[in-house]
C-alpha cells in the first residue's frame, strides 16, 4: 500500500512539474481496460476499504413455452452493494465472463439496466430469443459499491428441458474403410429420422472445441455446434470420406439425428481410427534447403523435410545459429523442444514430406533440424542442416524470431467449413419486475 501511495504522489508531483507535456493520469487494472483522466479535472486520489459488494441470486422457478420464457429470481444485495446489473447467457459464455471487468464490458454491450432494490420473487421476462432446449444457462449479476466500482459477480445456473421429438430418430453407422490418413464411414437413418448431420473430432476433443467456440458463436449445447459445423443435412444412406487425417489416431464422430419437425434427437457417438504408418526400423529425415523469398516486407526460407519409409511422424524446425550456440539451446535443447508435445501448433506433427516455409532474416546463419519416430514410437537420429540466407535489401520491416515460425497460410478453415458467426443472445431487452 505504501508503495502505491508513494507512486501516486510521485505521479502527481511529476504532472505538476511537467504540466505542459503530461496531461493524463491513467489507471491500468489487472483485468479489463485502462481508464484515463484529464489531470486538470482530478481533484484528489485516495484509498479506502469496502466490504463485499454483490447481488446474490437464486433461481426459484423457470418456465419455458411458446408464449414466452420466464425466470423467477430472488436477488439479495449485500450491505455494501449500492446497485447491480443482471443478464442471462449460455453457461459457456458465462464461463468466459468470470471477472467483474469482462462482465461489465458485456453488460455495457447489451445495455443491461441498473437495479437498486432486493427482490424476493422477481419475474425476469422479455428475452430477445427463446432459450434453446436441452441446454445449460446462467444468470449473472454484477454488484457495484457506492463508488460505482464493479465489484463482485454472482451466478446461478439452470437447465432447459430437452425438446420433444417424434418417434425415435436414429442413425446406424459402419466404418467401411480406413488408411493412415483417411476414414470412410456409411450412415443409414431409420424411418423416424427425417434428416441428420455429423462432425468428426480427434478423440476427446469435441467438448474442448465446444468450450472454445460456443462463447463466440452463441452455441447453447453440443448439438447446436454439430449442426453448425456439420453443414450439410442428409436424409438417406450416405458414405463420407475424411482425408488428411493423422495416422494412428482415434477419432470421435458425432451424429445428430432430427425428426420430421427438425427437432434434435440425442447425439450418437461413433468411433473410428486411422492406421499407423511407418516401420519398426530406424526413422530418419532428409533435409533440403530451398529458395529464400520475399513476401511484402517479410522474408521467408523454404525447407523440405523428407522422412524415410520407417517414419511414423516427424517434427521440424529452424533456429538461428546465434541462438543455438547458447546454454539455453544446443543439441539438448533442440531435442527437448522437438520431442515435446505441442497440440496448439497445427504444423507440429508431420506425416509425410513437409514443404515448410519459415519466416527468416537475410544474411543470417540458421540450422534446420528434424527428428522422426517409427511405428513403435522410437525416436531416430536428429537430422541437421546448416545454411545461411542470402543478402537482400537492408530495409527489412519483419524481424524473424530466433526459432523460426511458419509463414502463415492465406486461409484457415474449421473442420473444412468456416462457421457462420452466430451472435444469438437471450439477454437483450429483459425486464425484472417484482410480482
Amino acid at each position: 500500500m505504501k508503495k502505491i501511495i508513494a507512486t501516486l504522489a510521485l505521479c502527481a508531483a511529476f504532472a505538476s512539474t511537467y504540466a505542459q507535456s503530461v496531461n493524463r493520469m491513467v489507471i491500468v487494472p489487472k483485468g479489463g481496460y485502462s481508464q484515463g483522466y484529464v489531470i486538470n479535472n482530478v481533484d484528489s486520489a485516495f484509498f479506502t476499504s469496502v466490504g463485499r459488494a454483490a447481488a446474490d441470486v437464486t433461481i426459484n422457478k423457470t418456465s419455458f413455452s411458446s408464449a414466452g420464457d420466464t425466470l423467477w429470481l430472488a436477488i439479495t444485495p449485500t450491505a455494501d452493494c449500492a446497485k447491480f446489473r443482471i443478464t442471462t447467457v449460455t453457461k459457456a459464455r458465462a464461463d468466459m465472463l468470470a471477472s467483474p471487468a469482462s462482465l461489465e464490458a458485456y453488460m455495457d454491450n447489451v445495455n443491461a439496466p441498473d437495479y437498486y432494490q432486493a427482490f424476493t420473487n422477481a419475474q425476469m421476462t422479455g428475452f430477445e430469443t427463446p432459450f434453446v432446449a436441452g441446454s445449460t444457462y446462467s444468470v449473472l449479476t454484477l454488484g457495484y459499491d457506492k463508488y460505482n466500482t464493479p465489484s463482485e459477480v454472482s451466478r446461478a445456473d439452470f437447465d432447459t428441458p430437452a425438446a420433444p421429438y417424434v418417434g425415435n430418430p436414429s442413425v446406424s453407422w459402419t466404418t467401411t474403410d480406413s488408411t493412415a490418413t483417411t476414414i470412410s464411414m456409411q450412415f443409414t437413418p431409420n424411418s423416424d429420422c427425417a434428416s441428420y448431420t455429423f462432425c468428426l473430432f480427434e478423440e476427446g476433443q469435441a467438448e474442448q472445441q465446444f468450450e472454445q467456440w460456443a462463447p463466440m458463436f452463441g452455441f447453447a449445447n453440443l448439438s447446436d455446434m454439430i449442426k453448425q459445423f456439420g453443414g450439410n443435412l442428409y436424409s438417406s444412406t450416405y458414405t463420407n470420406e475424411w482425408t488428411g487425417l493423422a495416422p494412428g489416431t482415434r477419432y470421435d464422430i458425432y451424429i445428430l439425428p432430427m425428426d420430421a419437425n427438425g427437432a434434435n434427437a440425442p447425439l450418437i457417438l461413433a468411433k473410428a481410427s486411422t492406421k499407423k504408418q511407418g516401420g519398426e526400423g530406424t526413422a530418419t529425415v532428409d533435409i533440403t534447403i530451398g529458395d529464400f523469398k520475399q513476401s511484402g516486407s517479410s522474408y521467408y526460407q523454404e525447407v523440405t523435410y523428407t522422412p524415410n519409409d520407417q517414419a511414423s511422424l516427424h517434427r521440424d524446425m529452424i533456429i538461428a545459429a546465434s541462438a543455438y550456440n547458447t546454454a539455453e539451446w544446443g543439441e539438448e535443447g533442440v531435442l527437448k523442444y522437438l520431442k515435446g508435445d505441442n497440440p496448439y501448433d497445427p504444423y507440429w506433427n508431420q506425416y509425410g514430406v513437409d514443404n515448410a516455409t519459415w519466416n527468416a532474416d537475410p544474411s543470417t546463419a540458421y540450422i534446420a533440424f528434424s527428428i522422426a519416430k517409427n511405428v513403435n514410437d522410437e525416436w531416430g537420429p536428429l537430422a541437421r542442416k546448416e545454411f545461411t540466407t542470402p543478402a537482400t535489401p537492408s530495409a527489412v520491416a519483419h524481424k524473424a524470431p530466433a526459432v523460426g515460425s511458419r509463414k502463415p497460410q492465406a486461409e484457415a478453415n474449421v473442420f473444412g467449413k468456416a462457421p457462420r458467426f452466430n451472435g444469438r443472445a437471450v439477454n437483450r431487452g429483459v425486464k425484472l419486475e417484482q410480482k
